[in-house]
């Protein structure tokens, strides 16, 4: 486990080398934003900004960088689910 930004301006233990999936999109004030899921824990989510995966640990970052192309074109994209995950996200700090 590591621990890392969570996107909600705190930090949480993140399994290190994990499978990752990208779980969905959405937009808020302009800004796209990524929520992944970490595959070896049940519930492990981690939202990021689009305009930020160049801050990102080397391996989320490459991992980003070979879906960045579906993340533009809105393949991801789920309101309703990011909703439901961020508040979900809020309530475990």
């Amino acid at each position: 486990m590591v621990l890392t930004r969570d996107g909600f301006g705190g930090c949480r233990y993140y399994p290190e080398n994990s499978e990752l999936s990208i779980l969905c999109t959405y937009e808020d004030q302009g800004h796209t934003f990524v929520i992944i899921q970490y595959l070896d824990l049940p519930f492990s989510y981690r939202l990021i900004n689009r305009d930020g995966i160049f801050l990102l640990e080397e391996e989320l970052f490459n991992f980003l960088d070979n879906h960045i192309d579906d993340i533009d074109a809105g393949i991801y994209e789920d309101v309703t689910l990011a909703q439901e995950i961020t508040k979900l996200m809020k309530t475990q700090k």
